[in-house]
């Protein structure tokens, strides 16, 4: 921030701090001391995401001090190399008002949903659906943010420079809501950071398609919760071209970024396999050279070699595995495997 000639507002920081503090306080506390494990995952949780997303809008608006060159004409490309004809798409969500004003809904729903899932992940007592939440949002906005600074672009509303009835008739703000702050963060000679104002100015990847995949797939294990937030996502994926003023592959990717960090969340939570040592291992007797796992089930009774009297005329032999437990010399608890001959 001083490289790039930014100042800060003290006072937003003053609030952000004692918020923050608040937060990890009561992690600690009923964590620590008082155990509550609702109120200890829920106030940690949301105290990393507070750290992750004001993390993330320093980077998105710092990061436009940068000046780097907007990414626009090669988006453009990419879209009509997919077949997609974004301004036809915007004229026809223009001329149809009611389906737009929905549209608007579903995309500033999208935090709200956030956090309320937080919640009630919370109450459920899914801890690690609500942590795995909790990492691919902090994973996905803060790279996000990041590769914004060094592949910026305008967005497709500004990029087309859509007629002015096509603005009327979407809603208020549709495609255009971040230009002010796009502006001010290249263009003034000191840009001031407001923790109470912390918009992102992210095109590609969306991290609002991150978002409602992420959420959608932290209510996995619940049905009913899981197609709620189907039904709640699928307009906000709709939302981010005639609302959020994205192109149309700035949804793949934002799906890439997702899915990205779900298998990273998925790798760190895999739980690691017990590696067998040399003391799970007991030899059988030498007459068989079998060597027997310590958790192994013991055979079935009754089988074993046995002589068939109508060829042999000899006894059945019958060979029978028990399992007899002793103590070692060095207190350890070990399983030996005895073998008896029964004749019939």
């Amino acid at each position: 921030m001083s490289t790039l000639t930014v100042a800060i507002d003290g006072g937003s920081v003053e609030i952000a701090a004692i918020t923050l503090l608040f937060l990890v306080t009561t992690n600690l506390v009923y964590d620590k001391w008082r155990p509550a494990p609702v109120l200890s995952n829920l106030c940690g949780a949301v105290a990393v995401l507070f750290v992750s997303i004001g993390m993330a809008g320093i980077i998105s608006l710092v990061g436009l001090r940068h000046n780097a060159t907007f990414i626009d004409d090669t988006l453009t490309r990419a879209d009509q190399y997919l077949g997609f004809d974004t301004p036809s798409m915007i004229a026809w969500f223009a001329d149809h008002p009611v389906c737009s004003e929905i549209l608007k809904l579903a995309y500033a729903s999208s935090f709200v949903q956030l956090f309320g899932l937080v919640v009630l992940l919370s109450l459920l007592r899914r801890f690690d659906k609500l942590w795995e939440l909790v990492f691919v949002c902090s994973f996905t906005i803060v790279a996000s943010t990041t590769f914004s600074v060094f592949w910026p672009a305008i967005g497709a509303f500004a990029h087309y420079d859509y007629a002015a009835g096509i603005h009327e008739r979407l809603p208020m703000g549709a495609g255009l809501y971040h230009l002010s702050k796009l502006d001010y963060f290249r263009n003034a000679a000191l840009p001031v950071v407001s923790f109470a104002n912390l918009h992102g100015v992210v095109t590609f990847p969306s991290f609002h398609c991150c978002l409602a995949l992420m959420t959608v797939f932290a209510a996995t294990g619940t049905r009913w919760l899981f197609w709620t937030l189907v039904a709640l996502n699928v307009p906000v994926l709709i939302s981010t071209l005639p609302i959020g003023g994205h192109y149309v592959i700035d949804l793949p990717a934002g799906a890439l970024l997702w899915l990205a960090a779900a298998a990273a969340a998925a790798m760190l939570n895999r739980p690691e396999l017990p590696r067998a040592s040399f003391g799970d291992f007991q030899s059988a007797p030498a007459s068989g050279g079998r060597r027997v796992l310590q958790n192994e089930k013991p055979r079935r009774e009754g089988r074993g070699l046995r002589s068939d009297p109508r060829t042999s005329g000899e006894p059945i032999v019958e060979a029978e595995t028990s399992r007899e437990s002793c103590t070692d010399d060095d207190g350890m608890r070990r399983q030996n495997v005895v073998r008896r001959n029964r004749i019939n």
